[in-house]
């Protein structure tokens, strides 16, 4: 008897260990379920979504960079070390590690909170994306460090 429930708590163990997020890789959006971390909107432009995955398997999704932004802000202990921050291409929906995407700005760019701030996996991309809309700049991951956001001013 003993002997089985030990058996039983290993593979409930497993299991539940089975399920964590290791890689630190991005989660699908579900637009029926999930939320902003920051804002509490539901995700319903998926293309503009942003994620956190920590280290030890959190997922904190958001509808636009700028709450993930503001959330880091809140969340001092989520340095660079411990947690992957992911953007989507808003052409592809292709998950992009942040510090590899590259972005386009202007304050009139429609994005789900007005940050004007949308995301793609190369710089040829955005330019594209300014280009076609006629105003906005590129900024690089560095550049975007640097950016000040509306619920900053």
């Amino acid at each position: 008897m003993i002997k089985k429930l030990g058996i039983l708590i290993m593979m409930f163990v497993g299991g539940v260990s089975g399920c964590s997020n290791s890689a630190m890789e991005p989660e699908e959006i579900n637009p029926e379920i999930d939320v902003c971390e920051v804002c509490n909107m539901g995700l319903a432009h998926e293309q503009y979504a942003t994620e956190v995955v920590t280290a030890d398997g959190e997922v904190y999704k958001f509808d636009d960079i700028g709450c993930m932004d503001e959330f880091l802000e809140m969340e001092t202990d989520l340095k660079e070390e411990s947690a992957k921050k992911y953007v989507r291409d808003v052409d592809t929906g292709e998950w992009i590690e942040l510090d590899k995407a590259y972005h386009a700005y202007h304050p009139d760019f429609w994005t789900p909170m007005a940050n004007g701030v949308v995301s793609f996996k190369d710089r040829e991309s955005a330019e594209n994306y300014v280009k076609e809309q006629g105003m906005g700049e590129v900024l690089d991951y560095e550049s975007l460090k640097k950016h000040e956001w509306s619920w900053e001013q």
